[in-house]
């Protein structure tokens, strides 16, 4: 794929990122959602505060350590030669070495920071999102649904138990396996496992999105078509939970957001297999 495809691609993807967040957004505003959305949310935000405070010296040791891998790797690949190239027994090694100890030091020191704070937003995201399927996710779903009237009268096929299995362990896979081979390569496996974990905290909320619309087969096309708007999705909720008051929302914004990118890769994998075209939902004209 060439580096304009790649683009295009990640900008239709935000764009369907941000069309879902608008959407979300309106099917937030009731007054029971609102309610139970800022109260999750503020445990939520008590909870890990609390902890984080308590126990701030034994994070900062573990996301210390976590930097530490990710330098030791980028020098390894050689992206500070003179560590290798050097000799350690000369002055003149030493001299060249010090330089470059000081920017890994500064480095991971900085990476350290920015870990924790990451640990900080993805503890409360994924502890709302565990919370959401039993507090807020039938509402929301309800609301959502209203606006794709073909899908609310759909009525889901069985599907094979392979496909089934294969539906229902993939983002714990993902989860287990997925995160330990982002940890596995160096210097880009912050990154890869702050996207992969973005996708993952939307991608567990489609079954109970899909749940008596799609079997599990027509499940995995709908992840499929959104798979990149999903990721997207998942990195705005993650850019809106440290955003005071907005975070309020975020509990309602991330259901109701997963539900809208569930119904809308749904109708996109009909419209793949031949399906009659459903009609999108869109926002109002100003």
């Amino acid at each position: 794929m060439s580096l304009k495809s790649r683009c295009q691609s990640v900008a239709s993807a935000f764009g369907e990122a941000f069309t879902c967040l608008a959407l979300a957004f309106r099917s937030s505003l009731q007054l029971g959602v609102l309610t139970r959305s800022c109260g999750l949310c503020f445990l939520a935000f008590a909870l890990w505060t609390w902890l984080f405070y308590t126990q701030f010296e034994v994070i900062a040791q573990a996301a210390g350590l976590l930097s530490l891998f990710i330098v030791m790797g980028a020098a390894i690949l050689g992206f500070v030669p003179s560590i290798g190239g050097a000799g350690a027994a000369s002055v003149s090694g030493m001299a060249s070495i010090a330089p470059a100890l000081g920017i890994l030091v500064v480095y991971a020191g900085l990476l350290t920071l920015l870990m924790i704070g990451t640990l900080y937003i993805g503890l409360i995201v994924l502890s709302i999102r565990l919370a959401l399927r039993w507090v807020l996710m039938g509402s929301l779903r309800e609301r959502a649904l209203r606006h794709y009237p073909p899908l609310a009268q759909r009525q889901a096929q069985p599907a094979q138990r392979l496909t089934g299995a294969r539906y229902h362990l993939g983002p714990w896979l993902g989860l287990s396996i997925g995160s330990l081979l982002c940890l596995l390569i160096p210097l880009l496996n912050g990154v890869l496992l702050l996207l992969l974990l973005a996708y993952l905290n939307v991608r567990f909320l489609v079954p109970a999105a899909l749940s008596g619309l799609a079997n599990g087969s027509e499940q995995l096309q709908a992840v499929h078509q959104q798979r990149g708007a999903m990721t997207a999705f998942g990195l705005l909720i993650l850019l809106i939970a440290p955003i005071p008051l907005i975070n309020l929302l975020l509990p309602a914004l991330l259901g109701a957001g997963s539900c809208h990118l569930a119904y809308r890769g749904l109708q996109r994998a009909g419209l793949a297999a031949g399906v009659a075209e459903a009609p999108q939902v869109s926002l109002p004209p100003p």
